[in-house]
């Protein structure tokens, strides 16, 4: 068994404490010359996001990375991200703005997410946020079929994000807001919607 297999071996049966915080770091790393584009992220510019995309790379080799920028409807930077991706269908994602930084540690059957180095629930497969205590935070209808994903709080509509993979030539919005967030709400809502962002501007477009 080659060094690397042997690694990746460990990694399908545990994904340690001290090993997640060293890819965190490396992705941090990674991410440092985006994030330093960025405008402030404000309330505003968030319902500015748009599905448009910039500074998009990929890089191949023992580490899978890809990374970039969601910017606004104006082409202004807004939100940076960076994936690596495991040999064992798993993914390591890091979305940054310039107030916050949130982790997901995508597995087959679950997400662990983690906002500003602590870590905040579970995002289930059918788009439950679970909080550390069992509670419903929120909800994401996010199949990714389609056009947009409904997103609930405290059992009310709070909006809906658009799905990338069916965008057209236009610059939609990334977010349609239905009412004003409190800083919690907002939280959870960015929580919900910026790993389907993410995660659905690498699939094939529909």
């Amino acid at each position: 068994m080659k060094v690397s297999d042997f690694f990746q071996f460990l990694f399908r049966l545990t994904v340690s404490k001290n090993q997640l915080i060293r890819d965190i770091d490396a992705l941090r790393t990674e991410i440092l010359s985006l994030k330093e584009k960025l405008i402030p992220f404000t309330n505003e510019e968030m319902e500015l996001l748009s599905l448009n995309q910039s500074n998009f790379s990929k890089k191949r080799g023992f580490v899978k990375l890809i990374k970039g920028i969601f910017d606004t409807i104006y082409f202004e930077n807004l939100i940076a991200y960076v994936i690596r991706e495991y040999s064992n269908q798993q993914k390591l994602i890091l979305v940054t703005t310039t107030t916050d930084e949130f982790v997901y540690l995508v597995k087959p059957d679950k997400t662990h997410i983690y906002i500003n180095n602590a870590e905040a629930g579970i995002l289930t497969k059918d788009g439950k946020f679970i909080s550390l205590r069992n509670q419903l935070l929120g909800t994401v209808d996010g199949a990714d079929h389609l056009p947009t994903h409904k997103i609930i709080i405290n059992d009310k509509d709070f909006g809906f994000i658009s799905n990338p993979r069916l965008k057209n030539h236009t610059i939609p919005r990334a977010f349609n807001l239905l009412k004003p967030m409190k800083e919690d709400e907002k939280l959870i809502f960015l929580c919900l919607t910026l790993i389907n962002l993410v995660e659905e501007s690498q699939l094939p477009k529909g």
